[in-house]
């Protein structure tokens, strides 16, 4: 049995003399409690929303996408598509066209991205299990159709058409007259497009883009060749990292070859910048409740001068009398901990099922937070707390003198 550890637990349940003790200990044990559970709930919903936008953007890019370090277009040709679509790993790849139109329905008008892709471009990325209007259609050379993002047809007021009536009109400048002082509707390359269907990712891409058959976006812009990008899609077991860098060596220093993450680079670092700042902002103030345990043993070993000295007499040496009062500190810091992720549990819990805490009025895609629990976190939360918590303990024990 260790006698420290048996004697602390004694101490931390016992009556004390001073009722200030109490108090005092009542105050740490619910400061650490507190910061626990909010640290572990906060970061619950944090988890949430971010596997929220993650699922979100993962829908809408593709797993890797090739563009070219210098220029607009890569020339036709330059890469070798058959030779890649032919690898084990890959299951798709479409080649993009993409750049900046004006769109006009009625008097309506709105400026955003054409993405001109493949007719089968769902393929890609299950587009259309996020369309909630319409269907993902792009009809053909003859009869194109175009999928909308969310926002652009809100600020279009357009309506998906259930036939074929040319009603959205797409304007670019003329590549071949920009020359011209002064833009006029002459200078101008103009389509009409059906609308087929909308689109809500619940990111930025529902305000900007726009997808079109790919041989309409050449129409539009002028290029009788050549595309802005070229998107590849992985097959689900396939190790994305190793087919990103197979294809690197393939095509060498002339393009810029991304995964996911890095087509969302700024983003993904916006979240973990504010992940860690939680971290920070809940981690200082545990550090501040996390003083009080100072006070608490202080006055503890001045309560319990005479036990150190009996225990002295008994033979326990100076270093199994200040781990005692090192023990008593640990127990709260460890009592606190494990309340405060119950409760943090409980509100999890509690959120999922019965969804308490909303985000109020406003047309959002979740109706209430969400919770995401991951033992990272966890884990993490407890290295966080004892390495706070403890450290203070530590100073008045030092201090304890047995003569």
């Amino acid at each position: 049995m260790n006698v420290s550890l048996f004697i602390a637990k004694r101490y931390l349940f016992a009556k004390k003399s001073h009722n200030i003790i109490n108090i005092i200990s009542i105050v740490s044990l619910v400061g650490t409690t507190i910061a626990t559970g909010a640290l572990f709930i906060v970061l619950s919903i944090f988890n949430g929303l971010q596997s929220l936008v993650e699922s979100s953007l993962n829908t809408f890019n593709p797993d890797i996408e090739i563009t070219p370090k210098q220029g607009k277009i890569i020339v036709e040709n330059a890469i070798d598509l058959q030779k890649i679509a032919s690898w084990e790993k890959v299951e798709y790849l479409s080649p993009v066209l993409s750049d900046v139109v004006v769109f006009v329905y009625n008097e309506q008008q709105s400026v955003a991205k054409i993405k001109g892709v493949n007719l089968d471009y769902q393929r890609m990325s299950r587009l259309d299990t996020i369309v909630y209007k319409g269907e993902f259609a792009l009809g053909n050379r003859d009869f194109p159709l175009a999928v909308l993002g969310g926002g652009v047809a809100a600020a279009l007021n357009c309506p998906v058409s259930e036939m074929v009536s040319n009603s959205l009109k797409v304007y670019y400048p003329d590549r071949t007259k920009k020359g011209n002082a002064v833009m006029s509707i002459e200078a101008l390359n103009s389509e009409v497009i059906t609308p087929a269907g909308f689109f809500y990712s619940y990111t930025s891409y529902d305000n900007e883009y726009v997808f079109v058959p790919f041989d309409f976006a050449q129409q539009l812009l002028g290029y009788q060749s050549g595309y802005t990008s070229l998107e590849i899609r992985c097959k689900s077991k396939a190790d994305i990292g190793k087919v990103q860098e197979k294809l690197s060596q393939l095509l060498g220093d002339n393009y810029f070859v991304k995964n996911a993450y890095q087509q969302e680079a700024m983003i993904y670092k916006v979240m973990q910048s504010e992940k860690w700042s939680i971290y920070a902002i809940l981690s200082f103030i545990l550090l501040i409740a996390s003083f009080n345990m100072v006070g608490i043993i202080a006055i503890l070993i001045l309560e319990k001068k005479q036990d150190v000295h009996i225990l002295n007499s008994m033979g326990a040496d100076a270093k199994t009398i200040r781990r005692i009062f090192l023990y008593e500190g640990f127990l709260i810091s460890v009592s606190g901990t494990l309340i405060g992720f119950v409760l943090g549990l409980l509100f999890c819990f509690l959120q999922t099922h019965f969804q308490f805490i909303g985000f109020g009025e406003g047309g959002y895609i979740l109706d209430a937070y969400p919770v995401e629990i991951r033992i990272t976190d966890i884990l993490l939360i407890f290295a966080i707390v004892f390495c706070i918590t403890l450290p203070p303990a530590y100073l008045p024990v030092r201090k304890v003198v047995v003569k």
